[in-house]
């Protein structure tokens, strides 16, 4: 029976490209990251059309179009592969990986279509190229992120870990025959079973992609949805699940819990004098010396403009009152460099903890305001407890004993 490996380039090239088109139709829905992944992903996909589409045509596009710069394509759509999914998953591509395997694809089937003529080696080195290509993608694919590998990048990885040992059995065979002709013949079974697994591995592996891809976008609408855009902390939404979440293990276990509630001393002057771009550039300031004083399993919150909670979970008033002070100490020290001068910041701290009547997140806050309150009018720039009873309605003059001296 005559082999013809046509019908397998013309598939491979209708699949390749519109997978591709449909690639860069659709980036643009996506955000300025997913959508530069997708255009590397969909120019990996138009070039491997390309080649397909070039070999269809060798009766007129002559040795140089089918040999080099065909199998050069198939180079430059791994590379671009490899580098999307390296930007998907936000790991550094090496250059020598984005700029070596075209060039050497290039300079090998040059040298053995003109120097020195044997498509045979050249179809040899070309698949090792390949190969190499494939694990190092499985491999990038097989790394976690953030502690984590998705279900999706392994069984992609997988799929070119599939591909790659198809491709070497191919290898394995070139030598075992010992047969290395200057020519070669496309229309035989391991050249039609290197194409038909190359083309089944598309059409599973862009699916997969759009998978991963999909995954991500979840992931980055999630994040979007829980975080303050400014300050890249958990926004209200976020802070109310997990203090929800977090009180009730309190009830539960009888462990205390404390809430800090920050307020920036007259950083409305700050905006009216300095502007609102400064103002923000404060907030960003002021959210990263919060965060290096508090202990890593506490939660910070913006919960709007320049006010700002902390969850502390297990801590009864006197770890609360230690966060504080250490807060309070790291702004003392604490100045925002302007146009060769220095903006003196400071904060003002309300503490509520579950030790007395507080049983919910809204009275835990409603304390903290009012101790925020007291701080602020007992001279600023210090802390105050709420109430020893949790009293909500207490118009007494507030006790501040227990407060620092005005940092």
């Amino acid at each position: 029976m005559n082999l013809d490996i046509r019908p397998f380039w013309m598939i491979g090239a209708l699949a390749s490209s519109g997978f591709g088109l449909l690639v860069l139709v659709v980036r643009k829905a996506y955000p300025s990251y997913l959508g530069r992944v997708l255009f590397l992903w969909g120019a990996a996909n138009l070039c491997l059309g390309t080649n397909y589409a070039l070999r269809l045509g060798r009766s007129w596009d002559g040795e140089f179009v089918f040999y080099v710069l065909g199998n050069t394509l198939v180079a430059i759509c791994l590379t671009l592969e490899y580098w999307a999914i390296r930007s998907l998953k936000r790991q550094p591509a090496s250059i020598q990986w984005l700029i070596l395997p075209p060039l050497l694809m290039f300079a090998v089937c040059t040298w053995f279509t003109f120097f020195q003529r044997n498509i045979t080696i050249e179809n040899l080195l070309f698949n090792c190229i390949d190969v190499s290509m494939m694990l190092l993608i499985a491999s990038s694919l097989l790394r976690s992120e953030e502690g984590r590998r998705p279900f999706a990048d392994v069984v992609l990885s997988v799929v070119y870990l599939l591909l790659a040992a198809a491709i070497s059995g191919v290898i394995v065979n070139f030598f075992l025959a010992r047969q290395f002709s200057p020519e070669y013949n496309f229309n035989n079974s391991r050249a039609i079973f290197n194409n038909m697994a190359a083309i089944m591995a598309e059409a599973v592996v862009f699916p997969l992609f759009l998978l991963m891809l999909s995954e991500r976008l979840n992931r980055t609408l999630v994040a979007q949805a829980m975080r303050d855009p400014l300050t890249a902390l958990f926004n209200r939404r976020a802070f109310e699940e997990i203090a929800f979440r977090e009180m009730s293990g309190a009830a539960r276990t009888g462990l205390g819990l404390s809430l800090l509630m920050f307020d920036i001393d007259r950083f409305k002057l700050v905006n009216d004098q300095y502007g609102h771009a400064t103002g923000d550039a404060v907030l960003i300031a002021v959210t990263k010396t919060l965060r290096d004083s508090l202990r890593d399993e506490d939660f910070l919150c913006r919960w709007g403009g320049d006010e700002f909670f902390a969850l502390l979970p297990r801590a009864k008033r006197e770890q609360a009152q230690h966060v504080a002070e250490r807060v309070l100490q790291a702004f003392e020290d604490f100045s925002f460099p302007l146009e060769g001068k220095s903006i003196q910041i400071a904060v003002s701290i309300g503490i509520a903890t579950n030790e007395g009547d507080a049983k919910d997140i809204p009275s835990l806050i409603k304390l903290a305001d009012a101790a925020l309150y007291r701080a602020k009018a007992a001279g600023r720039g210090r802390f105050a407890f709420a109430q020893e009873d949790n009293s909500l309605e207490d118009n007494t003059e507030p006790d501040i004993s227990d407060c620092p001296s005005e940092a």
